[in-house]
């Protein structure tokens, strides 16, 4: 396995960590704390906290769908959809969420990279830049945008020359950065 692919493995796990703790919060508040448990009912686990149901997972995302779905207008929702299919590695599903999420916020930064890596990892690494593309027209240091870029350019479209010149403005942009270098260590000698 390539180094930047561990790279996007373990931020995609730390994101999913954040994202179900997110959720797992939200779900708590919307539930009823009952004064007593009903008879026979097992005891929560030390910590006072339930143990995790991969239902309640499934719950918790169908509450987003339906929530999503009844306002047209609710950009979290949608982009709260996005990321947890993204999380989950089904980014043909994370990305028509995405696109809702974006016609509501078109200016999100963090929406159009995630948005452009989803079209990465289904083989459309010229909408994946145009995307990015975007993002840096929003925020032109945007370092995810241009980490991405030299991704795209060097491992996808084998263009060495762009991807040299995208990581010479990351360079400048950040300076010292340990995942820049990393990036710059691991890109094809060619």
């Amino acid at each position: 396995m390539k180094k930047e692919h561990v790279l996007m493995l373990v931020a995609g796990f730390v994101l999913g960590a954040v994202v179900t703790f997110i959720l797992m919060k939200q779900y708590q508040a919307q539930q009823a704390v009952p004064s007593a448990a009903p008879a026979g009912a097992a005891a929560p686990p030390a910590g006072g906290q339930p143990s995790f149901d991969p239902n309640q997972h499934n719950s918790i995302i169908a509450q987003f769908i339906e929530k999503a779905k009844a306002d047209p207008k609710d950009a979290p929702s949608k982009i709260m959809l996005g990321n947890i299919y993204y999380d989950k590695g089904d980014y043909a599903e994370a990305i028509p969420w995405y696109e809702e999420g974006l016609k509501l916020e078109p200016t999100n930064t963090d929406v159009l990279v995630d948005l452009g890596v989803c079209y990465r990892e289904i083989k459309q690494p010229d909408k994946a830049l145009s995307l990015f593309d975007r993002a840096l027209q929003v925020d032109p240091k945007k370092k995810q945008a241009l980490f991405n870029k030299v991704v795209v350019y060097a491992m996808d479209l084998k263009q060495m020359d762009k991807a040299r010149a995208v990581l010479q403005a990351l360079e400048r942009e950040f300076p010292g950065d340990a995942a820049v270098q990393q990036l710059k260590d691991n890109l094809p000698k060619g």
